[in-house]
């Protein structure tokens, strides 16, 4: 009897023992899947239309907890023209529109004999023909790194053959935390399956800076939101340890101007819209005319608020004069103003702010802010162009650049190595 009692207790020590070993080896495994030792991922944020001085605005407390010890420049000058595809695409490619493809929101070509344009459901955008340069994603892609992007524009489209390992298609409807959680999940996965570099994409700010103007009680609560999702995003990724392993990298592809109703140009008192086609209206008019010397002539110099221009005599600092797709005649209107036509006019909001005028003006700068291990400790810069940040993540990732207008030399100052 005693014997079988000392037995019994034996085979419940072995037992207890192989459970034991066994949620041990359970847990050293899961602890080595979660582990983010040597992971130094870069989140790539952009707050579409978020200005270079936006946090002058009200309080942005979790915006300030990045800033205290980054980088930050006194604003990121985005290309010509200063607009969503455009600067999005100049960002991730290190290229200026014409050498990207993108030369604006909504451009004609001929040889497709097809009119690219934005917005949800288009089909244009998820086309790969229509971009002609290397993403960062598409980069990293392609030299065994890991990308997931979240909402990039055109990172939804298989340029050059080729997608990020996980993406989405924009979907405006996805709230700002479901986004967040998306990229936690991301993080979280197996060490193999983690990416390197993740895209991440808001819109809100610019939004309500079209409706209602860069110095409206709305911006501000625009401002006020992506701040809580910033803090939102810091917070979880300090939950599961990984926060000071990022390079987080916070962008905007560009500022926003105020409009007003005094300030319209209507291109209909100067020329016969019947004879020509007016592919992109405001603020940079792009015009495809019957005869071009005619239309020309009828425009130039005719408001001394519109600057009118051959294609080929657009200011070589703008670099927008060599792509099929850049139109015969191009307008530019100044900061603030409108280009439209008299019947349009009652429909259109002139109350609210807008975006795509000439980059030398510093309302149209976005932001730019860096922070992780890749990176000096509080470092104020003067303004970087958005052409330079393609070089510096391939730099951050130990990836070949693709060719691009950027030079790493122009980062390598604010780089920890």
């Amino acid at each position: 009897m005693r014997e079988n009692k000392i037995l019994t207790r034996l085979t419940k020590i072995f037992y207890t023992s192989i459970i034991c070993i066994i949620f041990s080896s359970c847990d050293n495994s899961t602890n080595e899947k979660h582990s983010f030792e040597n992971y130094e991922p870069i989140i790539l944020i952009s707050i579409d239309g978020f200005r270079w001085d936006y946090f002058e605005k009200t309080e942005t407390p979790n915006f300030d907890k990045i800033i205290d010890g980054a980088v930050i420049s006194k604003g990121l000058v985005p290309v010509f023209p200063s607009k969503t595809f455009p600067s999005h695409l100049s960002i991730v490619t290190g290229n200026y529109p014409t050498n990207h493809g993108i030369i604006s929101n909504r451009m004609y070509d001929q040889e497709f004999n097809e009119t690219y344009y934005i917005g949800q459901g288009s089909k244009a955008v998820v086309d790969p023909k229509w971009y002609e340069s290397e993403p960062i994603w598409v980069t990293a892609e392609k030299q065994n790194k890991v990308a997931m992007t979240m909402f990039w524009p055109g990172s939804d489209a298989k340029i050059m053959g080729v997608n990020p390992s996980e993406y989405h298609v924009y979907d405006g409807s996805v709230s700002h935390d479901s986004r967040i959680d998306q990229i936690i999940s991301w993080i979280k996965m197996d060490i193999d399956k983690r990416p390197d570099i993740i895209t991440l994409y808001f819109s809100y700010v610019d939004s309500q800076g079209h409706k209602h103007g860069p110095e409206s009680d709305e911006i501000k609560e625009a401002i006020q939101e992506m701040d809580r999702v910033v803090g939102n995003l810091t917070s979880r990724l300090s939950e599961i340890g990984v926060l000071e392993n990022c390079n987080i990298i916070m962008t905007s592809d560009h500022g926003m101007a105020q409009l007003s109703p005094d300030k319209v140009i209507f291109i209909d008192d100067y020329i016969d819209l019947e004879k020509v086609y007016v592919v992109d209206w405001s603020p940079v008019i792009a015009i495809i005319p019957d005869d071009v010397n005619e239309t020309y002539d009828q425009l130039f110099n005719q408001h001394p608020n519109l600057k009118i221009y051959r294609k080929g005599d657009i200011p070589s600092r703008l670099h927008y004069n060599d792509h099929k797709r850049v139109t015969p005649i191009i307008g530019i209107a100044d900061e603030g103003w409108s280009i439209t036509t008299r019947d349009r006019f009652d429909a259109e909001n002139y109350l609210g702010g807008n975006h795509g005028y000439d980059p030398k003006y510093q309302s149209m700068h976005g932001i730019f802010i860096a922070k992780g291990p890749s990176f000096q400790s509080n470092k104020n810069i003067p303004p970087l162009h958005s052409i330079h940040l393609y070089e510096m993540m391939c730099h951050i990732l130990n990836i070949e650049p693709a060719t691009n207008d950027g030079s790493l030399d122009s980062t390598r100052a604010f780089l920890s190595r």
